[in-house]
């Protein structure tokens, strides 16, 4: 297997198991299902989807098919805006009066963004991306960006990323941020508001 380099992305639905249980398990299913496809029909060329995770999917693409870092953080704000498009069209023209319909509200997305090193492991009749790397991306979602800076709805880059990207993260666009994971240490990020929501902004603790 040829290891390879490039960008691992997780977009993961925020509130999806409260909303699961508090709601009607087949209409909370289609509206779960309905925010999937908002985000699959944005998600394309040159991301790859790699697998999906319950509430989250993990895309990743190889560094090369990337020729200007701007570009892909335009294409997760389109990902997130498709989202926020269907939550908004689902509040104005709900299916029915059910708790899944009236619970749509606690729903939003948040996006994880990663660079480093993977192999395409082939399984069944599917790949699968395996790494540190991988492993990485799916501990930053294990943070207190929602408690420190009060956003709900952010992209979080490690600065392994934004320096590849060849990103100028400076405030107020972006926010320094840090979280150290047991066997990998302290790992440097960047956090940014998607869409519309205000956040306070970060302080160090």
């Amino acid at each position: 297997m040829e290891i390879k380099k490039g960008y691992f992305i997780i977009t993961d639905i925020t509130g999806y198991t409260i909303f699961l249980t508090s709601s009607e398990l087949d209409h909370a299913h289609n509206i779960i299902q309905a925010l999937f496809d908002s985000q699959l029909e944005v998600i394309g060329k040159p991301l790859q989807v790699s697998n999906f995770q319950g509430d989250a999917i993990l895309c990743h693409v190889p560094e090369e098919a990337i020729i200007d870092g701007a570009t892909l953080i335009n294409q997760l704000n389109n990902i997130y805006t498709a989202f926020a498009n269907k939550i908004a069209e689902m509040q104005i023209d709900p299916p029915c009066g059910c708790n899944a319909c009236a619970n749509i509200t606690m729903l939003d997305l948040k996006m994880f963004l990663h660079y480093g090193q993977y192999l395409v492991k082939t399984v069944g009749s599917g790949e699968e991306i395996i790494g540190t790397d991988v492993i990485t991306i799916h501990r930053m979602m294990k943070n207190d960006v929602v408690k420190k800076t009060g956003i709900r709805s952010y992209l979080l880059m490690s600065e392994q990323a934004a320096q590849h990207l060849a990103l100028e993260a400076s405030p107020p666009k972006y926010v320094g941020y840090s979280e150290t994971y047991e066997h990998l240490g302290k790992i440097d990020m960047f956090v940014s508001q998607l869409g519309s929501g205000k956040g306070l902004a970060y302080q160090p603790v």
